[in-house]
C-alpha cells in the first residue's frame, strides 16, 4: 500500500468502525498499522475508552471494473454492517474448528 492508500484506509476506518465494546468511534491515534502488502493492510484499532482491541484487514480494490473493452462499470461495494459482525461472532462462538464439515459438498 502506498502512503496515500494508508491515509485513505485510516480515514475510512475512522468513519466506518466503532468499538464493539463501548460503541466509541476511533480516532487517528487509535489506529496502528501492523503490516502492509501491495494491496492489503492489517490495522489494529485500540479503544482508549474501554481498552478493547480489534484487528482489521483492508484490501485495496480498483475503482473501476472493466466488463467490456469499451465500457467501464463502477464496482458495487457493500459495507460491512454491525449485523454482519455479529453473525460472524456468533458463528465463531459455535465453530468447532472442523473445516471439512463446513466445506464438504452436499451430495
Amino acid at each position: 500500500m502506498t502512503f496515500k492508500e494508508i491515509k485513505s484506509a485510516v480515514k475510512h476506518l475512522q468513519s466506518t468502525c466503532k468499538c464493539q465494546g463501548c460503541n466509541q468511534k476511533y480516532t487517528q491515534d487509535d489506529i496502528s498499522i501492523v503490516a502492509t502488502t501491495k494491496m492489503e493492510g492489517l490495522f489494529e484499532l485500540f479503544c482508549n475508552q474501554c481498552a478493547l482491541s480489534a484487528i482489521v484487514t483492508v484490501v485495496i480494490t480498483p475503482e473501476m471494473e472493466i466488463s467490456d473493452a469499451s465500457t467501464a462499470m463502477p464496482r458495487q461495494h457493500r459495507s460491512v454492517s454491525e449485523n454482519d459482525i455479529l453473525d460472524c461472532k456468533n458463528f465463531l462462538a459455535k465453530f468447532d474448528g472442523n473445516f471439512k464439515k463446513i466445506f464438504n459438498k452436499q451430495k
